[in-house]
């Protein structure tokens, strides 16, 4: 009974315009999830007996417009870290927001209980390189997972499947190394998948959404939604019987390409599960809904379905 988590940077919840890609750009897969509608404000609510999609507050009650360190960190932790900080704070967390991330994260709160949880993703031996890994400024999502003390993903795990890079499709490795050949977005599904039978908790994080938004790439975003609805699509097709996959982004963006930075838009939280009861509670028991709310309620699910590390014995 594992948890997948999705993370996809800078996806708000917008209108049905001909500015949001969401709405615009065909995306079959989540069509048929939401009952023939986008991944639009307006598809909000239970959607099947399986699919619930919720508008998250990624404002936290914190002026400003949101950003992506203090809402990652919010979304890793289930803690207010834009009030924490006294501000949204924008790209890489600085010494003080990664320490508080390090403190305690969904990952370390998975171990206190006894599931193994891990991060997909996998990394080059040039991101190491960078003048801003070398300062320590690293994404929340890597200071979390590196809290644990577990090795990161490597290339060799890439090739070996036992990775996801985060464009999905390994397009990005490929264009640059000749020992990386891109993969179609169900080969990459089946690989995340794969990582339940030795976890209960996988996460993974696709950052492209938001980078084509800040470059109001219409371009861009219509091949980011082909992707990752194509990707998407094919991690529901390998759900089991009482897995959940959960969806979630930390901030508004690509859904309005009229302006260049984020939006005040709730974003969504995309749950999927064949457990019914699972999604009613989520629906008439917290509300409303904020990105505080992910990682409790992730703890949630593997407390009371699961018993520890039984995926692994």
């Amino acid at each position: 009974m594992p948890v997948i988590l999705l993370f996809i940077d800078g996806v708000g919840l917008g209108e049905e315009v001909d500015d949001n890609p969401w709405y615009i750009e065909p995306t079959p897969h989540i069509n048929r999830l939401l009952a023939g509608r986008n991944l639009v404000a307006e598809a909000v609510g239970r959607v099947s007996s399986g699919v619930l999609l919720l508008a998250a507050d990624a404002a936290l009650g914190v002026p400003g417009l949101p950003q992506s360190a203090t809402g990652q960190a919010t979304i890793f932790t289930g803690r207010n870290a834009p009030q924490a900080m006294g501000s949204h704070q924008s790209g890489l967390p600085l010494t003080r927001l990664r320490e508080w991330v390090e403190k305690d994260n969904l990952y370390l709160q998975a171990r206190r209980h006894g599931f193994g949880a891990t991060f997909a993703n996998s990394y080059t031996p040039e991101y190491f390189e960078l003048p801003t890994t070398r300062r320590g400024w690293v994404s929340v999502s890597t200071c979390a997972i590196r809290s644990t003390g577990q090795p990161l993903r490597m290339l060799e795990d890439l090739l070996e499947g036992r990775a996801v890079y985060h464009d999905v499709t390994r397009r990005f490795l490929a264009d640059k190394r000749d020992d990386v050949r891109e993969i179609a977005p169900d080969t990459a599904a089946e690989h995340l998948y794969g990582l339940t039978r030795d976890y209960d908790l996988v996460v993974h994080e696709f950052f492209l959404s938001d980078l084509a938004g800040h470059r109001q790439d219409r371009e861009g975003m219509a091949r980011v939604t082909a992707r990752y609805d194509a990707f998407l699509g094919a991690v529901v097709k390998q759900l089991q019987e009482q897995d959940l996959l959960l969806l979630v982004s930390d901030h508004g963006n690509s859904e309005d390409l009229r302006v260049k930075t984020h939006t005040l838009n709730r974003v969504p939280l995309l749950a999927v599960t064949s457990d019914r009861a699972f999604l009613d509670e989520m629906e008439q028991q917290q509300k409303p809904w904020d990105l505080t709310h992910v990682t409790p309620w992730t703890m949630r699910w593997l407390k009371s379905r699961n018993r520890p590390l039984e995926r692994r014995a």
